[in-house]
């Protein structure tokens, strides 16, 4: 009678274990597939959203040529719209958005690319130049910043760039080059994820990789995704390549050299950056010779330049500028900051002169300055380098720029929380009289290859500034 007892505890013990264990994981499911279900975006959101889309460039984008872009827009939609037949997860809307954004052919007109938490991705990131991605870091032992990606599961690189430049946005491929690194590493998510799956834990998936190595062994290795996540910490293991400091200074004989990263004026940077220019200044005095070297730096605060070059004059500067602005109830406030003041929306495309105005600031260092700028310098460091051959004859070098003397600005961005997309638009354009699709040209040009940028992108060797020194030596006492 005692052991049928026991036989019984034990077999109602387990049975209550079991269930345990079953609503557990039953539990846990359909807390992911609630969580599954609000990330979820209906069709009428998409809608929604691609009518935002539509508004912006029809009452904001700072071109006469605005209602055009829109109609083609509208018109790109509408062969796609009647596919959209279900819900979307935001990467999939994103898919589906940002080909139309990118209609405008403006990189500041576009939607950022989501990463959610849960998202797949490769154990590596890369960066494109001409063509060839090379990868800056790294969550696996197998892969070395530095070594250049040449597959993905038997896939090369150029078919991988061909897929995934439809969701870039820019002027040009160069422009557009600049933002597949993010792409790439979401692959898993945005190239090959075919159904839409619910599960409590993550599951990895092997991708087969084939690399170059930086001492051109050629090899193949097999990854598993990460969740995005986990990605920063797994990659904290392993060294990655070097970024650029947003500001710092080196000293190459009589030739002090700024060099600046892309950075904003806000927060505590603000006063450490004002330190960094005074003390680098005061223990620097007797520099003859400046190079500001600007590779590189897409910053959208003119302020950080105004503040830097007004250490090197000594009397009140002014350079007269332009800016176009649609006058509607959108652009209130910038309209406002460049001296208008707004009674009603007439939807005209206005005119506006403005100065860049440049006091001494001390301490002030009279030293002979020279600017340093490559292709990808853009936005705000770009009207500083342009507004600075306005003042110094020949003193500028490096290689034409993408972005255009007249580019658009004065970026806003807008928060769509159906879709948890970021789109960025901008309301303004830089309007110089005579130069409309004029890139900024250099005083002394230098050609630079593509593998001069690998070397430089690796920390191996900088043909640039290497040239740039050379050619500032050879102007010396002229």
């Amino acid at each position: 009678m005692g052991g049928l007892v026991l036989r019984t505890s034990a077999r109602l013990i387990l049975i209550f274990i079991i269930s345990g264990i079953v609503i557990t994981f039953l539990l846990s499911w359909i807390i992911e597939f609630y969580k599954y279900q609000n990330r979820l975006v209906s069709v009428q959101d998409i809608e929604n959203l691609i009518q935002d889309v539509i508004r912006v460039v029809e009452n904001v984008y700072p071109y006469d040529k605005r209602l055009k872009v829109a109609q083609e827009i509208k018109d790109e939609y509408e062969k796609v719209r009647y596919s959209l037949k279900r819900k979307l997860l935001p990467i999939e809307v994103f898919k589906v958005v940002q080909p139309l954004a990118c209609i405008v052919k403006d990189q500041n007109l576009r939607f950022l690319t989501p990463v959610e938490p849960v998202y797949s991705v490769l154990p590596f990131t890369v960066t494109v130049i001409d063509g060839r991605a090379i990868i800056t870091g790294s969550a696996v032992e197998s892969i070395k910043a530095g070594d250049e990606l040449l597959k993905v599961n038997e896939r090369p690189v150029f078919e991988l760039i061909k897929a995934l430049l439809p969701y870039t946005c820019g002027e040009n491929l160069h422009v557009r080059e600049q933002q597949l690194g993010q792409l790439f590493q979401l692959i898993p998510e945005i190239l090959d994820k075919k159904k839409h799956s619910v599960g409590i834990f993550y599951r990895q998936k092997d991708y087969n990789i084939t690399i170059k190595t930086s001492a051109g062994e050629e090899k193949n290795v097999t990854v598993k995704t990460l969740t995005a996540m986990s990605y920063p910490r797994e990659s904290s293991q392993y060294p990655a390549l070097r970024n650029r400091y947003p500001f710092d200074f080196v000293r190459e004989g009589d030739i002090g050299v700024f060099k600046f990263g892309t950075f904003s004026l806000s927060g505590t940077t603000y006063n450490s950056y004002r330190e960094f220019l005074v003390n680098t200044i005061v223990q620097n005095r007797d520099l003859k010779y400046v190079l500001v070297d600007l590779r590189g730096v897409a910053s959208k605060d003119f302020n950080i330049f105004k503040e830097f070059f007004e250490h090197f004059i000594d009397k009140k500067i002014s350079v007269e500028r332009y800016i176009s602005i649609i006058n509607t109830a959108y652009n209130m406030n910038v309209l406002e900051k460049y001296g208008v003041d707004f009674t009603k929306t007439t939807d005209k495309l206005l005119k506006i002169r403005f100065e860049h105005v440049f006091e001494p600031r001390e301490p002030i260092v009279k030293a002979d300055i020279w600017v340093l700028f490559d292709r990808y310098t853009s936005n705000a460091a770009l009207d500083f380098v342009y507004t600075f051959k306005k003042l110094y004859n020949a003193h500028t070098i490096g290689e034409p720029t993408l972005m255009k003397i007249n580019h658009t600005t004065e970026l806003n961005s807008r928060y769509d929380d159906k879709s948890s997309l970021v789109m960025t638009f901008p309301s303004a354009v830089i309007s110089e009289e005579g130069i409309f699709d004029k890139i900024l040209e250099p005083d002394y040009k230098i050609e630079i290859s593509t593998q001069h940028r690998i070397d430089y992108l690796r920390g191996k060797s900088d043909y640039m500034y290497t040239k740039a020194l050379e050619i500032i030596k050879d102007n010396m006492g002229k």
